[in-house]
C-alpha cells in the first residue's frame, strides 16, 4: 500500500542580505540543496521568489514533507513563516520537479537559476490544480512585494 501524498504550501519573508550577486548565490544554493534532498526522499514542488519573500509548495509523503519544512523553518534566510495549507493530494501537482523555480523580480534572469526551473506558471509541467496554486502564490508574492515597496517609499 502506498503512503498518501500531502501538499504543504507556505509563505515566508526573505532575510538574504548582501546585494544582487549574493542573493543569486544564495538562491542557487537553496535550489541545489532542495533538488538533491527532495529527490532523495520523494518530495516534489515549486519555489517562487521575489526580493521580499518566498512562496513554496512541497508534495510527498507527510513525514518527508514535514521534515523538509522543518529544515526550511530553521533556515536563517527565512522568517515570518505562514503555512497556507497542509492536506492530502492525489495526484501530485509538481511530479516532474524535485524543485521547480520561478523568480519574480530580477533573480530569474540568471541562467543558472532558470535552467531547469520555470519562467511562468504556464511553463511548468504541472497539473491544472498545480498551475492554479502557482498563480495564487504568485498573486500573494506580488501583493507582498508591492506592500514592501510602499513601506519603503518616501512619504
Amino acid at each position: 500500500m502506498h503512503e498518501p501524498l500531502y501538499s504543504l504550501a507556505y509563505f515566508s519573508r526573505n532575510r538574504i542580505t548582501g546585494g544582487s550577486a549574493e542573493l543569486q548565490r544564495q538562491i542557487l544554493q537553496i535550489l541545489d540543496s532542495a533538488r538533491r534532498r527532495n529527490a532523495a526522499c520523494g518530495v516534489t514542488g515549486a519555489l517562487l521568489f521575489s526580493n521580499g519573500c518566498f512562496a513554496q509548495v512541497l508534495e510527498g509523503p507527510r513525514d518527508d514533507v514535514e521534515a523538509v519544512f522543518e529544515t526550511i523553518q530553521c533556515d536563517v534566510r527565512h522568517s515570518d513563516m505562514t503555512v497556507l495549507h497542509l492536506h492530502p493530494v492525489a495526484p501530485r501537482s509538481f511530479g516532474a520537479w524535485s524543485m521547480a523555480f520561478g523568480g519574480i523580480v530580477g533573480v530569474s534572469h540568471n541562467p543558472g537559476l532558470a535552467a531547469d526551473g520555470m519562467h511562468d506558471a504556464d511553463g511548468i509541467l504541472a497539473t491544472a490544480a498545480g498551475q492554479n496554486l502557482l498563480l495564487a502564490l504568485c498573486d500573494v508574492v506580488h501583493r507582498d512585494d508591492l506592500a514592501l515597496r510602499d513601506e519603503a517609499a518616501p512619504t
